[in-house]
């Protein structure tokens, strides 16, 4: 994963550039203590967020290390000269010296510093820093890590969880390639206090003997962090481990299951069915007996499914009860998280017993609110208070407790995840509507646990409690209205994060949809749940719903839904079966919006949106040289529209202009500084994906090859298949040119999430595995043979179920993957289907016909290829390959003509590899024919 890794560090360096001092300060917290080995003090900053003067950034606790955080603009530029004229400068206002002499100034016993900046020391400048330190001779040891060093470090940690997603908050463009360059699918965190517990061995072994397991107990009892810490322990033994919560689902179907991270449902029983596969069921109902049953019809031999519940639901030979910590555990975990003496501690395990989720919120609750003696005595008093016999159990009982307590402090943060009523609950939401500390505040209470760059989890129990607390409050009806004003403002740009709080909560949304706010509101919130839905399978559900409003008044809302209840109906009309419909529809859109387009105000956003819908509409009706014409007007008004700029790109492409559409991709790709979406560039690498712009392919995928890599995996998990489209255009390309790197894709390639419900993206899943193929057959990388079955397994999957409907060219290129594996009988099934016999057909028919050794059949066929050739398009560029088939036809019966041909071939082929290729195939022949 060497080239992703390296993607990886660049986005880390382009995402640190943005972060102002306190945000910065905040990231470098976690690299400060992994890098000092212990808890450090942050004191950069007070609870209102503003720097405090005359301290250092960071210090443990004896002030012997201290960290020092600097962000200035050209922080490392004093140091672009020679060493020799970097000493004639006024050392001590360089920045870096500057903040070193500072901390020493508000740390004079220090003896170690760690300076932190968040710009990139290009050019070896960070070695004349480290040099004039050195010649400066402070006294201390001082080490200086610029963007790239600090790259590193959370490069390098990667597989720390807990780490990793506390720095990946502050990176957005890392964090979505985090999940590229994970091994795994993505765990849950397993939180910083969490004990290791003496059953773990005996569950391991369990689940290593029994493909079906499941934990058991009260609630609150410690089930899902031992089932989450043996996962981490195990996973390295899986191809893959998905972790889901399965508390809300009211029947589980493994054909289709919500997983966090995958914004469709996933079909896990095929995953399980061809890889070996760790699956936990998080706090199951019921009898998992069911369950079971259809677990074991197809999971693989190596598949295992470990299940948690508070009542058993398997027989006890494959069930292990979950008990109370013992009291050495009890202690072990109090004492990870607060400072008592012993006879606190004993009156807590005596009063709490040895329940995780309890003893966590007891302990953080007198931490936090920074309880003297007096108060936790008294707190205590209430604890002992609670009957043993209380029906609710001591458990839900003390979590309504410490809640209460903090009713007031956190009222608007617990509205939130009342309003919300999940277990998962999305970071962006919060983010966006109480600012970034109110996460982080909920996190030390421990009544939430960040699991996740996109999410934070909560435990049922606590949720319970914080919906008994906030019933009936005023407060989410608020919150409710600030949902609909944050769509309202991000319906528009629909970046990652407002992708993340769609998913994890469509259904909140739909509930809010259907609740009394006002018709704007709803208007956005009906956009945003459209956002998460496959447009594909549900068009004709999504434009009933989108046409019961009044779309009459032109907000943006209004134009948003009505453009897209436009496109859907217009993607609903079999075009080449009914041209007709789709122009009479087309031109309707067309003539509504430019009515609208009088009435909208220059220069706002949606003349923008209306002008360049109109537009694109009379592409999709076309009228190509209309809709130019439009666009080139739109993008005067709107210079650097980077949808306009893709439209003209995608018009020049169908005029074949090829010089045009080389300056519209240049426009976009060389300024990726620009805020330009992830759509936006996918589109451009869709669009040069085509063997016709081989010099735009080496420019922008060859060359800028750490881009390209992290643009496509970004969105790999994303809404929308776009980058499985792309990938299955460039993959035989790529596993040609690039293998290196398309071998990491494929590593980092999960499954399309609605794969099975539709048909295109199946095709392009086959495409991208059939070349995978293609890839470990040639290149041999390790473990090939196991990779060839696995890929081509894949391919043969998907690609029966996308020819269910398939058309001549779907048949022919099927065949080619079969012929490739071997399969002629199964190729020859599939050419027999086909019924426009064009070139490609014979040529194909001549190698399925090879393959079964009918020569004379096969001479024919590809002759037939060769003479048809002449009527279709890029002549030349088809007539090297055809020719090397003939010629491979010919040698195989030994005939001496072979050699001439394959010469001929070798002299029209004009990319370099596979003419290399040939010539050392040409080489052995005639050293054959030499020997006689």
């Amino acid at each position: 994963m060497e080239l992703l890794k390296r993607a990886f560090i660049n986005s880390i360096v382009q995402d640190l550039i943005t972060l102002n001092g306190t945000e910065f300060e905040y990231f470098c917290l976690p690299i400060f203590e992994k890098l000092v080995g212990e808890v450090a003090t942050h004191k950069g900053s007070n609870l209102y967020a503003k720097p405090i003067s005359r301290t250092v950034d960071f210090s443990t606790d004896n002030f012997n290390i201290v960290g020092q955080c600097g962000t200035d603009e050209g922080y490392f530029d004093s140091f672009a000269s020679d060493f020799d004229e970097i000493q004639k400068l006024k050392i001590e206002i360089t920045k870096p010296i500057k903040d070193i002499n500072s901390a020493i100034k508000n740390s004079s016993q220090c003896q170690e510093i760690y300076l932190f900046a968040n710009q990139e020391a290009k050019a070896g400048r960070l070695d004349k820093v480290d040099k004039l330190i050195r010649h400066l001779a402070l006294g201390r040891q001082i080490k200086v890590y610029d963007s790239e060093k600090i790259a590193e470090i959370v490069s390098d940690n990667v597989g720390d969880q807990r780490f990793i997603v506390n720095v990946l908050t502050y990176l957005p463009r890392a964090s979505a390639l985090y999940s590229a360059i994970s091994k795994a699918n993505e765990l849950p965190v397993l939180p910083a206090e969490y004990i290791s517990r003496q059953p773990e061995e005996d569950i391991i072994d369990l689940v290593q003997r029994s493909k079906t397991t499941a934990l058991y107990g009260l609630s609150g009892i410690g089930k899902s962090k031992l089932a989450l810490s043996i996962s981490h322990r195990l996973k390295n033994k899986f191809d893959s481990v998905v972790w889901i919560d399965a508390s809300a689902a009211e029947a589980f179907d493994f054909g289709s299951v919500k997983v966090s991270g995958y914004d469709k449902n996933l079909n896990l029983a095929y995953i399980c069915e061809k890889f070996s596969v760790l699956v936990i069921l998080d706090n199951i109902s019921g009898d998992a007996g069911e369950l079971e049953n259809k677990f074991n019809a197809f999971a693989s031999e190596g598949s295992r499914l470990l299940i948690t519940s508070i009542e058993r639901v398997l027989d006890k030979s494959r069930s292990y009860q979950v008990s109370e910590m013992s009291g050495a555990e009890s202690r072990e975990l109090i004492k990870s998280l607060i400072d008592l003496n012993d006879s606190f501690v004993e009156r807590i395990i005596s009063q709490v017993g040895g329940h995780p989720l309890c003893l966590g919120l007891v302990c953080q609750i007198i931490k936090e609110e920074e309880f003297d003696p007096e108060e936790v005595e008294e707190f205590l008093g209430e604890i002992e208070q609670i009957p043993d016999e209380i029906v609710a159990g001591r458990s839900q009982t003390i979590s309504d407790l410490v809640i209460g307590k903090y009713l007031d402090k956190f009222k608007t943060e617990l509205s939130l995840i009342a309003l919300l009523d999940a277990e998962m609950v999305s970071n962006f939401v919060f983010n966006k509507l109480l600012g970034s500390k109110a996460l982080r505040n909920l996190e030390k209470t421990a009544l939430v646990v960040r699991s996740n760059p996109n999410y934070s989890t909560i435990h049922s129990i606590v949720l319970l409690s914080v919906k008994k607390a906030i019933a009936n409050s005023p407060e989410t009806d608020k919150l409710t209205v600030k949902i609909g004003e944050l769509l309202l403002e991000q319906n528009e740009f629909k970046n990652s994060g407002y992708y993340s709080f769609c998913v994890l909560h469509k259904q909140i949304l739909e509930s809010l949809y259907k609740s009394t706010l006002n018709e704007r509101h709803k208007k956005a919130i009906l956009y945003a749940i459209v956002q998460v839905t496959d447009s594909l399978v549900h068009k004709g559900a999504l434009v009933r719903e989108i046409d019961s409003f009044d779309l009459s008044g032109n907000s943006l809302e209004d134009l948003l839904l009505l453009i897209e209840s436009m496109e859907l109906k217009l993607i609903s009309i079999d075009r080449p079966a009914y041209p007709e419909d789709y122009h009479v529809e087309a031109r309707r859109s067309i003539e509504s919006l430019e009515s609208i387009e009088k009435s909208l105000q220059e220069g706002t956003a949606s003349m923008l949106l209306v002008r360049h819908h109109i537009a694109k509409l009379e592409y999709w009706d076309g009228n190509s040289e209309r809709a130019k014409l439009l666009f080139e007007n739109l993008l005067k008004d709107y210079p650097g529209s980077e949808q306009c700029i893709l439209q003209l790109a995608r018009i020049a492409d169908n005029s074949k202009n090829l010089a045009e559409v080389e300056r519209y991709v240049s426009m976009v790709l060389d300024s990726r500084a620009s805020e330009a979406s992830y759509s936006i560039i996918l589109s451009f690498y869709d669009l040069i994906a085509s063997s016709k712009y081989k010099n735009l392919r080496a420019k922008y995928i060859e060359a800028r090859l750490d881009n390209f890599l992290s643009d496509i995996s970004i969105n790999l998990r994303s809404s929308f298949d776009h980058p499985y489209r792309i990938l299955s255009r460039l993959s035989s390309y790529l596993g040609f040119e690039l293998p290196d790197a398309f071998k990491e894709l494929s590593e980092a390639l999960p499954p399309p999430d609605n794969i099975d419900t539709n048909q295109k993206l199946m095709m392009a899943y086959a495409d991208i595995q059939a070349a995978i193929y293609r890839m470990f057959k040639y290149k041999k990388f390790e473990g090939w043979e196991a990779k060839l079955d696995y890929a081509s397994g894949l391919a043969k999957n998907y690609y029966s179920n996308a020819l269910r409907d398939g058309n001549d060219f779907a048949r022919v290129k099927v065949a080619k993957f079969y012929i490739e594996i071997g399969d002629f009988d199964e190729a020859g099934r599939l050419l027999d289907e086909v019924e426009n016999c064009d070139a490609f057909f014979h040529q194909a028919r001549a190698k399925q016909l090879r393959g079964q050794k009918k020569f004379t059949l096969a001479t024919n066929q590809i002759d037939l290829a060769i003479d048809k050739l002449g009527t279709e398009k890029n002549v030349e560029h088809f007539s090297t390959s055809f020719l090397n088939d003939k010629a491979e036809i010919l040698h195989d019966c030994n005939i001496d003509e072979a050699i001439e041909i394959l010469q001929l071939a070798i002299s029209k082929q004009s990319n370099s590899k596979t003419k290399s290729s040939w010539e050392r195939k040409l080489g052995f022949w005639m050293q054959k024919r030499s020997q006689g």
